[in-house]
């Protein structure tokens, strides 16, 4: 029996804001701030197996400060 455990969001590391966590389509996810737009790069998934898989990805390198951010003119 598998058990399900809460993913917890950090605040954004380059601005403190809240980070929101984004499905695009049905085949991958991504962690974003809702201020300043900083995001994780996308992890695919296939089913609801491997979308649990992404989703803890993505927690990972959020809470590691692993984001990209673009600035204007870049």
């Amino acid at each position: 029996m598998s058990e399900e455990k809460e993913i917890i969001l950090e605040d954004c590391p380059i601005c403190r804001g809240p980070g929101n966590m984004i499905h695009e389509g049905g085949w991958c996810c991504y962690v974003e701030c809702l201020d300043c737009g900083a995001q994780t790069a996308f992890v695919e998934y296939k089913d609801s197996e491997s979308r649990d898989t992404a989703e803890r990805q993505v927690a990972t390198l959020w809470n590691m400060g692993k984001v990209v951010k673009q600035h204007p003119g870049e």
